[in-house]
């Protein structure tokens, strides 16, 4: 099958690591692939790193730009795929016109709640949760026009469940930026008045020196340690006792199925992502707020049983529902179904 994916973002985050992988993953099932890429963006590297894909970029100057569907429109053209399976809403608005003229089914696979007007040409929606499959419902899509297909992760899973006796690193990973709560985390460890737990945070972003500086504020900087960008998050979080994601919002939370791949215990806030993909017998799950969070560290820090409990039921949803070979082929079948 000969397919088009397309992400027009330019940051790096859950979404733009998706792209990634169903591009890698559908390759590496015997498709031929284009993946069109922001010109500017981190995921076009990525994907340059990856064999047996045809790669193109777009100069993208906003949501509204007129030129970005010419250029999606010449590139459809040419490689004539059968499914155009869009990423976000720029995606799907730019590459609308290209759907449309050229006669070629669009998915639009949305991670969020999202604004319809950017999805006026969209054949079918692939929410990655059930309360965005209902919003899309409620807003007037036709239940046959939306299948809901979670999104995954291309990590290699660990082949046994490691909890250590006693937790002494904490380790935490994304974009730093303020709905990622990880101001809440470092109140929270402060607050557990021990000198023998360290966190260790990865990624960047545009709060990174205010988090430098609350830690120093909070005279925990000596425990808490900027790992930077990490390309390789597996081997990062692998260095781990306990995996924390203290999300004040998360769409999805890809990043919960990196360290459930890993074998990690987990302590998550309650956003709309996680509470999908995590109950109370996988992970202890918090209010988004320094109290709760800080109460659930401490349970999670003291239960030794409890976390490798938890531990073996995430690693085995995820191999059930969350690895790229369980996953990639519902892709596969919806787009099997729409050109049926």
């Amino acid at each position: 099958m000969k397919i088009c994916v397309i992400m027009l973002a330019k940051k790096f985050g859950g979404a733009e690591r998706f792209y990634v992988d169903l591009t890698n993953g559908l390759a590496r099932r015997g498709h031929d692939v284009l993946a069109i890429s922001n010109a500017r963006s981190k995921a076009a590297l990525h994907l340059e790193k990856l064999p047996n894909i045809n790669r193109a970029s777009v100069r993208v100057l906003g949501p509204w730009d007129p030129l970005a569907p010419r250029q999606i429109t010449k590139l459809a053209r040419a490689f004539a795929p059968q499914v155009i399976q869009t990423s976000l809403s720029r995606a799907a608005h730019l590459a609308g016109p290209a759907s449309h003229r050229l006669n070629i089914p669009l998915v639009a696979h949305t991670h969020d709640f999202v604004d319809l007007k950017y999805f006026r040409h969209a054949g079918v929606f692939t929410p990655t949760t059930a309360a965005q499959r209902d919003y899309l419902i409620r807003g007037g899509i036709p239940a046959q026009g939306v299948r809901w297909i979670p999104n995954f992760s291309s990590f290699r899973t660990v082949t046994a469940i490691h909890c250590r006796d006693k937790v002494t690193k904490i380790v935490a990973h994304g974009r730093f930026v303020h709905k990622k709560g990880f101001d809440l985390l470092l109140h929270s460890l402060s607050r557990l008045e021990t000198d023998d737990i360290h966190l260790y945070l990865a990624g960047d972003g545009v709060e990174r020196q205010r988090m430098m500086d609350l830690a120093a504020a909070l005279n925990i900087d000596k425990k808490v340690h900027f790992a930077g960008w990490q390309d390789d998050i597996r081997s990062f979080l692998l260095q781990g006792d306990l995996f924390v994601l203290p999300s004040r919002y998360e769409p999805f939370g890809i990043a919960v199925l990196e360290a459930m791949a890993c074998g990690l215990p987990i302590v998550a806030t309650k956003c709309h992502g996680p509470v999908e993909i995590l109950d109370d017998g996988s992970a202890w799950l918090c209010d988004a707020d320094e109290d709760s969070l800080t109460g659930t560290l401490r349970t999670a820090i003291t239960d030794a049983h409890g976390r490798r409990q938890r531990a073996q039921a995430a690693w085995s949803s995820f191999q059930e529902n969350y690895a790229a070979d369980v996953v990639v082929p519902k892709f596969e079948s919806l787009y099997e179904d729409m050109l049926g």
